[in-house]
This record gives C-alpha cells, structure tokens and sequence, in this order.
C-alpha cells in the first residue's frame, strides 16, 4: 500500500514538473512550416570603446548569439544567425531580429565572491527590433537584466524574454 502511494505520488510530480517546463510554442506559418527568424547582432563600435571593454562585448555576443538561435528553436521558430543585413532575403514568412548590445557591465567576480549581497553585478541593456519579409518594423523593445552570478545568466534570461515575446507578437497577429 505504501509502495503504491510513493509511486503514485512521485508519477504525479514527475508530470507536474514536465508539464511545467514546457515553453510556449510559436504559431506555424500559413504554409504549415515553421515561421523563420534571421538573427543579427550588433556588438557596438571597438573604435568607441576601450580595447578590454570591446573584449567584454565580444565574450558576451560569442555566447548570446548561438544561444539566441538556440533559444527561438526551443520556442518553435526555424531561425539562423546572419552576420549582415543584407543577408536577409526576406522570403515569406520571415523575420529578421536585430539585436544591439547597449550596454553590457561584466561586474568584477571578487566582489561577488567576498562581499557578495549583489556587490560586484553584472548587467547586459539591449534594444530589439523585429522586421517581417518586406522590412517593415513590427516590434521595438528595450530589455535588460542583471545578476550578482555568472555573466552567462544575462543572455539566457534576454534570449528567453525575446522568444516570448516573438511568441506573444506572432499568436495575436
């Protein structure tokens, strides 16, 4: 009898937790296929920054721009990263996400170690811009977070909140 309640109960909370990590899923496409998002990051300008400050920006975007890709797959989009405008053919169907880093702050890790109560945070501020096929805007957004651990947190939690909000766009369009 307590075997079987035991079983019960953790079958219960095995499919509470797999039903609670389930993302929202973008809408297909009038075709039926998925709906396509070519991603373009803009680190900002090494010649307006110090030579660390563009290496910060640099180690961010390495991590935020395949993790961005990964991310809108994990929501349902088919979506690549492109290197220019240009490369955006615009084909149906299609949008093109323009990310510009504003600002990003690596915070200092000593400080996070030994004092710790948010001393020595990081924080990452981006603008987003989403265009259909034909290069018309369609969403405008700012977002921004910080976090006193790991640098990597920023761009996850970024890249979430743009998944999302594509989604919310897409499913009211």
């Amino acid at each position: 009898m307590n075997r079987s309640m035991f079983v019960s109960v953790c079958s219960l909370l095995a499919v509470l937790t797999v039903s609670g990590c389930k993302t929202t899923q973008a809408p297909l496409a009038q075709s039926g296929q998925k709906v396509h998002i070519d991603v373009l990051v803009n680190r900002g300008d090494p010649n307006t920054m110090e030579s660390k400050q563009w290496g910060w920006r640099n180690e961010i975007g390495e991590f935020m721009e395949p993790n961005l890709v990964r991310r809108l797959g994990d929501y349902g989009f088919s979506s690549a990263q492109i290197q220019k405008a240009s490369d955006f053919k615009g084909k149906p169907d299609s949008y093109l996400l323009s990310v510009k880093i504003k600002s990003y702050n690596p915070g200092s890790s000593a400080a996070r170690i030994l004092v710790g109560y948010g001393a020595g945070a990081c924080a990452l501020d981006c603008h987003y811009e989403l265009m259909d096929a034909q290069g018309k805007k369609v969403l405008d957004w700012d977002d921004g977070c910080g976090s006193s651990s790991d640098w990597r947190r920023l761009p996850v939690k970024l890249n979430q909140n743009t998944g999302r909000k594509i989604v919310e766009y897409l499913a009211v369009k």
